[in-house]
């Protein structure tokens, strides 16, 4: 999908009845009524299953791994889902062959009566060979008699790690050759996890729809949000656009205000929003099981404060400036250290941070990675290079861990914060008595608390998701409005 096309399709239905109206009346939409105003209705389908965009995928796995034969089942998840496009149950084993007369080929439940009445219609056999392209399809029950069959004569098979499932049919076969047997390679899960770091077109289409509606979303917060409503309001607006888009949430809806935007995966959405607070929105939809991942904070009464337009501009800055890293020749973590010397100079200027140099300071404020990958997953799978993912004190503050070249069809987020719980400082003989001598500790909290004190409370993230391209990127969440003046001109009642 064009780029210009994209932009004039948003930009139509944006400005179709004025944002900013609060008009919730009904509207004719092709043949039937719809309840939500038509500038939060994205007109245009993302592609549907296309075998031959999963055939591709199979001929680029095939080419890689070690053994002759590979063997995947439905157990593996996002992974299976991402060589077959199967989503039926999670039954279905796929069979790969690259030197037969049948590459592909499924091993699914089949229709039947019973099941039908209870869950609706199955793809079955048949469908598994018109809708998902497979070579030959049979019933599950017939597994264990066919694998034998087709493994008979191998001497490799390529395996998922985490394919319980397959490793126990094959533990079952009896009389296969001892050569067979020594050379089971557990190679597929990382060389399907590179595949997935790297967005064909089609997936592409897929995050743009989602990430489309979910901008339409945030716009329908922004006309909607009031004090004396709770929390879980703004979540039945939010999610009533992606259902009314067709998508569902791709993840659980984070709808944090006051001091719960301080919350990194605040759970509850269930307080009621006073005027003055900040509300934080992490949403994103679903489009295929392809998630967007989009977050924008705003007033709730539809002006920020001083406090909050002071940490506000800082996070904004940080996350416009992190962006223009995010391009083919740069490093994957070269964002993430843009966005936190920003943050953490913005901190040092408001007297939030006494000493630039000191680890345990900056990791008060700094707790995440500001970049992660989107697409079957909301963080999806894919090596970032060389860093250790759990271990975060290791390279969160450190410039000289970069991660991996940034690549044409990576698809990414960038999400700068600042998090001022209001009781924060009180821990901080808990949280970095391991770095600091207790002296240290206490007259930095001496220092800093009467500054704190004016900003506790407050939470702020702004998340983009970001596809980068051959000659720089695109943000993909651009009309989710993010600036001050756009979030309060939307907000205008």
């Amino acid at each position: 999908m064009q780029k210009n096309y994209l932009k004039a399709a948003l930009v139509a239905i944006i400005m179709a009845t004025g944002i900013g109206t609060g008009n919730c009346g009904e509207q004719e939409m092709g043949n039937h009524t719809c309840t939500l105003p038509g500038e939060f209705i994205y007109p245009t389908e993302a592609p549907d299953i296309d075998p031959d965009i999963f055939k591709l995928r199979r001929k680029r796995l095939a080419d890689r791994m070690e053994g002759e034969i590979a063997i995947i089942s439905a157990a593996t998840g996002n992974d299976f889902i991402y060589l077959t496009g199967y989503t039926g149950e999670r039954q279905a084993v796929a069979v790969l062959d690259p030197d037969s007369d049948t590459p592909f080929t499924l091993f699914v439940l089949p229709r039947e009566p019973m099941s039908t009445l209870w869950d609706g219609e199955r793809p079955g056999v048949e469908g598994a060979v018109k809708r998902y392209g497979a070579d030959a399809a049979f019933p599950v029950a017939e597994l264990n008699e066919r694998l034998y069959a087709m493994l008979e004569g191998k001497k490799s098979a390529s395996l998922h790690s985490e394919d319980r499932m397959v490793k126990e049919r094959i533990k079952k076969l009896k009389g296969l050759s001892a050569d067979f047997s020594n050379s089971l390679h557990t190679d597929l899960a990382p060389i399907l996890h590179e595949m997935r770091v790297i967005k064909d077109k089609w997936e592409i289409a897929q995050l743009e729809r989602a990430i489309a509606v979910t901008a339409l979303a945030h716009r329908r917060a922004l006309q909607t949000t009031l004090p004396g409503q709770k929390e879980y309001d703004v979540q039945a607006e939010i999610e009533y656009v992606f259902r009314k888009n067709g998508l569902a949430p791709a993840f659980s809806s984070i709808i944090g205000s006051g001091q719960n935007a301080a919350i990194l995966h605040y759970p509850h959405n269930d307080r009621t929003m006073q005027d003055g607070d900040l509300l934080l929105i992490d949403v994103g939809a679903s489009c295929r099981g392809y998630a967007a991942d989009v977050t924008r904070t705003i007033p709730v009464s539809g002006r920020f404060s001083k406090e909050q337009r002071e940490l506000y501009s800082l996070v904004l800055k940080a996350n416009k400036e992190a962006i223009k890293k995010m391009v083919p020749g740069n490093m994957i973590l070269d964002c993430h250290h843009r966005a936190t010397g920003i943050i953490v100079r913005g901190l040092y200027d408001l007297g939030l941070i006494t000493d630039t140099t000191s680890w345990w300071q900056k990791r008060f404020y700094i707790q995440y990675r500001n970049n992660h990958y989107i697409g079957l997953h909301v963080h999806d799978v894919g090596s970032y290079g060389d860093l250790d993912a759990p271990d975060r004190d290791s390279y969160i503050l450190n410039p000289e861990i970069r991660g991996r070249e940034i690549i044409p069809g990576m698809v990414m987020t960038i999400e700068p914060g600042i998090y001022l719980l209001g009781d924060r400082l009180d821990y901080l003989h808990e949280l970095f008595g391991d770095r600091a001598t207790a002296e240290e500790l206490d007259a930095f909290a001496e220092k800093v608390r009467p500054v704190y004190e004016k900003y506790a409370g407050i939470g702020i993230r702004i998340e983009d998701d970001v596809l980068i391209t051959a000659d720089g990127n695109r943000v993909l969440s651009e009309y989710a409005p993010k600036t001050i003046e756009d979030i309060e001109a939307a907000m205008k009642k």
